[in-house]
């Protein structure tokens, strides 16, 4: 047994060694989302991401996002949107100060809207995905050699009647 609880040790001290060679680090925050006309929609969702550091300038992102899970009920229509993400994006950094990065986020966002219309006790549904060009501009700041924390804004720009503002507060953590 303690042979066996030895080696996972050492195993994972050894993973350890080599993910931090990898430059890998992972994100997660909380966000708010809202739309233009003529939907006029904002919510609260969430952010979970996976990033790569191709050098001390840049870095590249897939993020997966919750950006309206919405459900409204008035004079017996009840009305359901969720939409998420996904997005790949690179990120040019510059140093403001040694803990402090300014950033601009630049790529390609696929939304998925699944919505729901029950008026009457009759539903009708409709699930479509559209891909959104998206500019970001943000504030890193580095709390150790590990964890920074991030806040952003996000817009995503408009296609079929359809734009976003996103505003983000996340976590990250360097493997």
């Amino acid at each position: 047994m303690q042979k066996m609880l030895m080696a996972a040790v050492m195993l994972a001290g050894i993973s350890g060694q080599a993910l931090a060679a990898t430059d890998l680090y992972s994100t997660a925050g909380l966000q708010y989302s809202r739309t233009g006309e003529p939907y006029d929609l904002s919510d609260s969702g969430y952010q979970l991401g996976l990033g790569y550091v191709i050098n001390s300038q840049w870095s590249a992102e897939l993020t997966a996002e919750q950006l309206f899970d919405k459900e409204e009920n008035e004079d017996g229509m009840r009305v359901r949107l969720d939409t998420t993400a996904l997005t790949l994006a690179v990120l040019g950094k510059t140093s403001v100060s040694d803990a402090l990065q300014l950033y601009y986020r630049a790529g390609v966002s696929q939304l998925n809207h699944q919505a729901d219309v029950t008026i009457n006790n009759k539903t009708s549904s409709a699930d479509d995905t559209q891909l959104h060009a998206l500019l970001g501009l943000g504030l890193e700041q580095n709390f150790n050699e590990r964890w920074f924390g991030r806040a952003e804004v996000v817009h995503l720009f408009k296609k079929d009647d359809l734009q976003a503002d996103t505003f983000r507060l996340s976590l990250g953590y360097r493997f």
